[in-house]
C-alpha cells in the first residue's frame, strides 16, 4: 500500500512540476517546478520497490544533484550578466556568452532525458523497472514527463540563448572564468556519467534483459543478482 501511494505520489509531482514549469518565464522559479517534478521521477523508482525501480530511483538522486546544480548555476551566470531573470527579455546570449550557453544546453538536455546524457539513463531504468513490474501506464507517464520537460527547455534555450540578441543586451558579456569553471566541470560529468557508465548499465540492466527475452529467465531475479555488492 505504501509503495503504491509513493508511485501515486511521484507521478503526481512529476506531472504536475513539469506543467507548472511549462508556463513559467521566471528562470529561476522554472527550474524549481523542474525541481518538484524530477524528485517525482525519484520517488516512484522507489516505489515501485524492485531492485530495478530503487537502482533507477538513487540514479537519478544523483544525476539530479549534477544537472539541476549546473542549471542553477546557468541561470545565475545569465542573470548576474543581464540583470533579469524574465526569459521574455532575453534572446541571443549564445554569442554574448558561448560558454554559459553551451553548458545549459548539455543540462537540459540531460534533465530531459536526452541519450547519451546522464539523465537518460536513470530514467530510461525506471521506465524499465515499470514494464518490468507490469506498470505500463507508468512508464508511459514518465516518457510524457520526459518530453514535456524537453519542451519546456527548448523554450528556455529559445528566449534566453538563440533567437535575434535582445538591443538592451548588447553590452553583456561572458561571466567571469571563476564562475565558468563550476560549470564545466558540471557538464563534463553530465556527458562522462552517460559515457563512462555505459558498460556497467549495459551489465546491470541490458543483458539481464537480453536473457530474459532469449531464455525466460526471471527478470527481476536475474537483476538483482547481476547488481554489485
Amino acid at each position: 500500500m505504501i509503495l503504491q501511494l509513493l508511485c501515486i505520489l511521484g507521478v503526481v509531482s512529476m506531472i504536475i512540476g513539469v506543467l507548472l514549469a511549462l508556463y513559467q518565464w521566471d528562470y529561476k522559479r522554472l527550474l524549481a517546478y523542474h525541481s518538484i517534478s524530477q524528485v517525482g521521477y525519484i520517488i516512484l523508482g522507489i516505489g515501485l520497490g524492485t531492485p530495478l525501480g530503487i537502482l533507477g530511483g538513487l540514479f537519478h538522486l544523483i544525476n539530479h544533484s549534477i544537472f539541476k546544480s549546473l542549471l542553477f548555476l546557468t541561470s545565475g551566470a545569465v542573470e548576474y550578466a543581464t540583470g533579469t531573470r524574465d526569459l521574455r527579455q532575453m534572446g541571443g546570449l549564445k554569442n554574448k556568452m558561448p560558454t554559459t550557453a553551451t553548458t545549459s544546453l548539455i543540462a537540459s538536455m540531460s534533465i530531459a532525458g536526452v541519450p547519451p546524457l546522464n539523465g537518460f539513463w536513470s530514467k530510461l531504468i525506471i521506465i524499465l523497472a515499470c514494464i518490468q513490474t507490469g506498470r505500463y501506464w507508468l512508464g508511459f507517464i514518465a516518457v510524457i514527463g520526459s518530453l514535456l520537460t524537453l519542451a519546456s527547455f527548448l523554450k528556455v534555450q529559445k528566449y534566453a540563448f538563440f533567437g535575434p540578441l535582445n538591443p538592451k543586451l548588447e553590452h553583456v558579456k561572458e561571466v567571469p572564468f571563476s564562475m565558468r569553471i563550476s560549470m564545466i566541470i558540471l557538464a563534463i560529468f553530465c556527458i562522462l556519467m552517460g559515457l563512462l557508465l555505459l558498460p556497467q548499465i549495459k551489465t546491470i540492466v541490458f543483458d539481464p534483459a537480453v536473457k530474459v527475452l532469449m531464455d525466460g529467465i526471471d527478470y527481476g531475479r536475474i537483476v538483482f543478482e547481476s547488481v554489485p555488492k
